[in-house]
């Protein structure tokens, strides 16, 4: 139970959370909405509240229809593979014309009138993790091998070059990161899974580099490296440079000058998505760092309580799932603070359990259930 209370806990903080700094936001977008004729009522505060509290119902009927599915069906290598090619068709439908919705130069949702829109990308990254435990698991006995290496990094190259394309370069390495951890657990020598990283993140960075160089497509990253590198306020870095101050700002002045809940001014308006990505720099401001400090201990003890209790589930696959699933959790988590507090570059990865979202609070809600799951089966 303490896996379910822990997640009840983190959505019960990231409701107040949402509830306090998405005000501002709330209002902007329902105004702009009524301007359009989309909207004929009247500007609200609460629309993105109101909307997590709609998404937090439809997580909690996806999450109990994943847990009325038994573990075993996901480690039949045929209900997986089947499960990975339609997320991998979804994802692939972000290429069509007319159904994807472009955020900053990449293609985030796709947007099907009268449906929801959906985010593909948070719906991959747990399927994988389920496709993964299970091929691991069956080139086991020769994991260290050359042949296993070369398999592994082409099969994850085919994969990434679908998010290279949207483009999506954070995803790629919170996918990189898991799925290294997964592969170390599994048995591959930790000197391997270095030589594997490091060798991925020079790829990765040249790939990315040569395409800033070479298309449009790319400038809104080469905008955010380039600001985190040198700091330089130009014309053309003034909003990331705006974002990353603000943000900065309000968690110095939230350890500092602390006034408690609802109290604080960075919220309306001057940080940019302050209920999406940096939900964790705008509300630091009204919480002070000490609630900040036990945001974090729920996250280290969900992983320690599932870390220690992992031995005692009865086959490998859920070990091997159940840390899939928590790596994916918590590197989510230090990608987000890091970006908050500028240790990082802008992501746009959202803070698991926390910020506002319909298909990443889905998934995060199966996450849980997995992890409850995994270690019930004990």
């Amino acid at each position: 139970m303490p896996i379910i209370i822990i997640g009840i806990i983190l959505i019960g903080f990231g409701i107040l959370a949402i509830y306090s700094v998405s005000i501002y936001e709330s209002f902007a977008l329902t105004l702009s909405l009524i301007e359009k004729w989309i909207m004929s009522w009247e500007a609200s505060n609460y629309f993105y509240f109101f909307r997590q509290l709609r998404n937090i119902w439809i997580a909690i009927i996806m999450s109990l229809l994943v847990y009325r599915v038994p573990i075993k069906f996901f480690q039949n290598n045929r209900n997986i593979t089947i499960l990975v090619v339609i997320i991998f068709l979804l994802q692939l439908a972000v290429f069509i014309p007319w159904i994807w919705i472009v955020l900053n130069g990449a293609r985030w949702w796709i947007d099907i009138p009268g449906l929801p829109s959906i985010q593909p990308s948070e719906f991959f990254k747990l399927w994988y993790v389920l496709f993964l435990g299970n091929w691991l698991l069956r080139k086991k006995n020769f994991i260290n091998k050359n042949e296993f290496i070369l398999s592994f990094v082409i099969l994850n190259a085919i994969l990434f070059f679908v998010f290279f394309l949207i483009p999506d370069l954070w995803t790629v390495l919170v996918l990189g990161i898991t799925w290294l951890i997964m592969a170390w657990y599994a048995g591959l020598k930790f000197k391997k899974v270095l030589l594997i990283f490091f060798g991925g993140m020079i790829l990765w960075a040249s790939v990315w580099w040569i395409a800033w160089m070479v298309s449009d497509r790319f400038a809104y990253i080469q905008k955010r490296v380039t600001y985190f590198i040198s700091s330089d306020v130009d014309p053309q870095n003034r909003q990331i440079w705006w974002q990353n101050e603000q943000a900065l700002m309000a968690i110095w002045w939230g350890g500092i000058l602390w006034k408690w809940y609802g109290k604080w001014l960075q919220k309306f308006g001057f940080i940019p998505e302050a209920q999406s990505d940096f939900i964790f720099a705008a509300y630091s401001e009204e919480i002070w760092f000490v609630w900040n400090l036990m945001l974090l201990a729920l996250y280290f003890y969900l992983m320690f309580y599932f870390l220690k209790n992992l031995s005692y589930a009865k086959d490998d696959y859920p070990k091997l799932l159940g840390v899939g699933i928590i790596s994916l959790i918590i590197v989510q988590v230090f990608i987000n603070i890091w970006v908050n507090t500028k240790i990082l570059p802008n992501t746009w990865l959202t803070l698991p359990f926390i910020s506002y979202g319909g298909t990443a609070l889905m998934v995060n809600f199966i996450e849980i259930i997995f992890l409850y799951k995994i270690i019930k089966r004990k």
